[in-house]
């Protein structure tokens, strides 16, 4: 459901795209994801978008090449399947993957193939309460810098299957991965935002649910902001502000705060 990390792998990893054409990056990380009271109180009533506070456990990694760049993270959400706040079968599964192809250049920016696949389901085996959504994306992306300050935007079109819809056109994407590396009183930090906006979404995917009942939405947010404290090379630490609007299966808006510690290897 969430999300994913795309901005701090980014952001870890553009010093070195910079300097060098070939990089490569990997970590692991344990994660506590803590939605906000008003998140939980609101959505207990949804039909299938009901929150409840989480651990993830995660892997992620990926590279540049002269030919582009891809990214990947697989999340174990609800890992230790003892929270009380969650069913002991709602253990679910998330995978994102993105991959940019070098196409040309037009004025002194690079244009690349964004191609983007984000899936997410759970482990419950009772076909009337399995859960599976496939998000696909394929479009155009670039490259920006302002000094310190790198912007990734996308846009892309957009097709979802999901368990008990099928699979069909919904709209399309558009969003960027975002990063401010700085220094302060000596340690190395960083500011990162990845964000998505769904717009012209099909009437297959515009039902969410509500308390107050089942609303229509064409356009729906989602995303993260940032603060990740580069401790040493192999440890980093952060706190995700996360945020969505008309998604995760609820109408309305959404928040949640993810505290974060990584391995990098």
């Amino acid at each position: 459901m969430k999300t994913l990390k795309l901005a701090l792998a980014l952001s870890l990893a553009g010093g070195m795209a910079a300097a060098h054409a070939d990089y490569t990056f990997g970590d692991v990380s344990i994660n506590q994801l803590n939605w906000s009271e008003s998140t939980l109180n609101r959505t207990q009533n949804s039909a299938f978008g009901a929150k409840r506070n989480f651990q993830y456990l995660e892997a992620e990694g990926g590279a540049g090449r002269a030919w582009g760049d891809i990214y990947g993270f697989f999340d174990l959400e609800n890992w230790n399947r003892h929270d009380p706040q969650m069913p002991s079968g709602d253990q679910r599964y998330t995978t994102k993957v993105v991959a940019r192809f070098n196409l040309t250049e037009v004025a002194g920016l690079p244009v690349k193939l964004y191609t983007h696949v984000y899936d997410t389901r759970d482990s419950d085996t009772d076909p009337g309460h399995q859960f599976f959504d496939q998000n696909r994306v394929l479009g155009l992306s670039t490259d920006l810098s302002f000094g310190k300050l790198w912007v990734h935007p996308f846009l892309g079109r957009h097709q979802e299957m999901k368990y008990g819809v099928g699979t069909h056109m919904n709209g399309y994407m558009a969003g960027y991965v975002a990063g401010y590396d700085f220094e302060l009183f000596g340690q190395s930090f960083a500011v990162t935002q990845w964000h998505e906006t769904e717009f012209d979404r099909t009437h297959y995917f515009t039902g969410v649910a509500d308390p107050a009942g089942v609303e229509q939405k064409k356009t729906g947010q989602n995303g993260a902001v940032a603060l990740w404290w580069n401790a040493t090379k192999h440890l980093t630490t952060g706190v995700q502000y996360r945020y969505a609007v008309n998604k995760l299966g609820t109408a309305g808006n959404e928040y949640a705060w993810i505290y974060s510690a990584k391995y990098n290897f």
